[in-house]
């Protein structure tokens, strides 16, 4: 009994730092005493609502919804994390932008990772101009910054995350080797000397004299071994006997009120056990959805990001990089009405217009005698719609070059898909038959 209310004391003492730290704003410190007092005593109500609270903050939306749950699953009664969730759930957009959030986060993190970094960059900025509190992406950001040396920016990011979260660990190492790149430290370690330098004296000082006798070292060993030996024959004498009288009078109740202590105990843990396979079970739910989602969101992002890239290599005329993106494209696994849509204007740009041009640009390289550069030309132009003319004159470069084989098979083609074309006739020719 004595033992519980200790633990719960002591987890209210984490909470009562946690919440001074949190008041200050730093909610890294906080986050780490709440974590304590949770670990003394689960049930501290308002040490868990207030780590989901701070998680919230620092934008860690998935790990305050987990906190505000098993808070509710344990004292579902008058419980402020009823309302916490009650105002996500009336919010559905807060969770799929959170949600959102989190995969493009750990995209970035696959661009950086892969030396992607404009990429992760781009990224990183679009996640914190919807969620500007999510720490982890300015954290990110700022890394990426500083590998390229831009650190200014970097500065910038990590000023953002220590008005969030003023002791933040890593920010605050970041932000040091900034200072030190950017000469702040200089600065601030002359603004210090400045403040903390002694006067010199001059001649109008007066030094006042110690009229105050100082005791030898062994006189004061002395004395404090004298008021030690006081102190315990007194405590001895008086108090002692009392104290051992008193505590063999407690024993037998407290024996007896621990052996009742126990039994409940007991039938509370087979209970907490019945609750935490249901608990478990809820969980394993969650997850198999939430991976279900994850796959099918990361399909959504990836075919995204390749009409987008395809859009871009054609508005910046790099008509290459269009098209070996374009020929990469799973189209028949696109589902997504959106992306669809997407897919036909790409599609009506890159089979009306662009393999012309490419077939153009072949025919000019040809007839300047870049044959390799024509050859890649012609390729692409085949790849993305294949057309009689396109395939012929392929054919017709590849048997100059000396593909024998190459070109043969391509006359053939053009004889079997095209058949009425007057290509064909022409293939035939070349082919020999």
């Amino acid at each position: 009994m004595k033992y519980d209310v200790t633990l719960e004391r002591i987890a209210n003492c984490y909470y009562n730092l946690g919440l001074e730290r949190a008041k200050l704003r730093d909610l890294s410190g906080a986050a780490e005493l709440l974590k304590k007092a949770l670990h003394y005593d689960k049930y501290q109500r308002e040490a868990r609502n207030l780590l989901g609270l701070i998680f919230f903050e620092m934008g860690e939306v998935a790990d305050a919804l987990v906190q505000w749950v098993i808070s509710m699953n344990l004292l579902p009664e008058e419980n402020p994390a009823d309302y916490y969730l009650d105002e996500i759930q009336r919010k559905p957009a807060i969770l799929r932008i959170c949600s959102d959030n989190v995969k493009r986060f750990n995209q970035a993190l696959d661009y950086a990772q892969h030396n992607n970094k404009d990429l992760a960059v781009f990224q990183l900025n679009q996640v914190i101009s919807d969620s500007p509190n999510y720490v982890k992406a300015h954290i990110l950001l700022a890394l990426l910054y500083m590998d390229r040396g831009d650190w200014i920016k970097a500065g910038k990011s990590l000023y953002l995350v220590l008005k969030i979260d003023r002791n933040n660990p890593k920010a605050l190492v970041l932000m040091d080797l900034v200072k030190k790149n950017t000469g702040r430290a200089e600065i601030e370690q002359s603004k210090l000397k400045n403040v903390f330098s002694h006067r010199k004296m001059t001649d109008d000082d007066v030094m006042m004299p110690q009229e105050i006798r100082q005791l030898s070292p062994w006189s004061v060993s002395l004395l404090l071994l004298l008021g030690t030996g006081i102190g315990l024959f007194v405590f001895y004498l008086l108090m002692l006997p009392a104290g051992i009288r008193s505590a063999n009078a407690k024993n037998n109740q407290e024996l007896i009120a621990y052996t009742e202590k126990l039994d409940a105990a007991n039938q509370k843990l087979s209970n907490v056990e019945a609750e935490k396979s249901k608990l478990q079970k809820s969980y394993d739910d969650a997850k198999a959805n939430l991976d279900r989602y994850e796959n099918q969101n990361a399909s959504f992002m990836a075919q995204y990001q390749s009409l987008v890239n395809i859009n871009n290599a054609l508005s910046t005329g790099d008509i290459l990089a269009a098209a070996e993106a374009y020929t990469k494209l799973d189209q028949s696994s696109i589902t997504d009405s959106s992306l669809q849509n997407m897919l036909n204007t790409v599609k009506s740009q890159m089979e009306g217009n662009v393999y012309l041009r490419l077939q153009e640009m072949g025919t000019a390289a040809w007839n300047a005698g870049k044959t390799d550069e024509a050859l890649q030309y012609f390729t692409w132009s085949v790849k993305i719609r294949r057309e009689a003319e396109n395939l012929f004159l392929l054919a017709r470069l590849q048997q100059s070059m000396g593909n024998t084989t190459e070109a043969n098979q391509n006359f053939d083609s053009v004889v079997g898909e095209f058949p009425s074309s007057p290509y064909a006739e022409r293939a035939r020719s070349a082919r020999g038959y």
